[in-house]
């Protein structure tokens, strides 16, 4: 099927608003005829900004949702999980925060712990960050404190974490030594009988 790019605007609410805003702006600078009197440009800005970062919010959650695992049974690195509850939960993105519904898979053994094979195959660090935003973070607590971070992040106006959300990014990156991207690769496989019993995926 060719794909439309109408088919964005009639699915996305978001880019909805982006087109009505765009129109707007345009319709109001048509009706003007006295170039003295002109609009805060950085109220334009700001509020174009808004709604391109909320589009993008839309794609990046609708992408993350691929990533989850709905099978009842999964094996990772040779280990048997169950599938446990799902639960809705924030994860900090450049632009701001998304809100995922994510599958808990139970250990066979009681002493592994549980595993969300989203945050495995997604790269997902510290249980909140995405890839790209664990880099910026990271970087900008190697110059920043934590609320210098926090407050940078505010002004510029992408993802938003608190001051301990990045002091827990910056825990859980130190002790292992490894670099960002590389947290969470194992192999994984779906031991749904809907599968076949073979491997249905692997974490990169």
């Amino acid at each position: 099927m060719e794909f439309c790019h109408r088919d964005l605007y009639l699915h996305s609410v978001a880019a909805q608003k982006l087109a009505e805003f765009i129109q707007k702006q345009r319709q109001k600078w048509e009706r003007r005829d006295d170039l003295s009197t002109v609009d805060n440009f950085e109220s334009f800005e700001q509020e174009l900004h808004s709604l391109m970062m909320a589009i993008e919010r839309e794609l990046v959650s609708e992408e993350l949702g691929r990533y989850n695992v709905t099978a009842e049974e999964i094996e990772v690195d040779g280990k048997a999980y169950c599938r446990g509850i799902s639960l809705p939960r924030n994860l900090s993105y450049e632009c701001w925060t998304v809100t995922i519904e994510r599958h808990w898979y139970n250990p066979a053994d009681p002493k592994d712990k549980s595993i969300c094979p989203m945050e495995l195959r997604s790269g997902i660090i510290a249980g909140y960050f995405t890839p790209q935003a664990a880099r910026q973070g990271a970087f900008a607590m190697a110059h920043l404190t934590p609320g210098e971070s926090e407050e940078m992040f505010g002004e510029i106006g992408n993802m938003q974490p608190s001051r301990s959300s990045l002091d827990r990014l910056t825990k859980s990156l130190s002790p292992i030594g490894k670099p960002i991207g590389s947290v969470g690769k194992g192999s994984c496989s779906s031991r749904d009988s809907s599968s076949g019993g073979g491997p249905s995926w692997q974490s990169r």
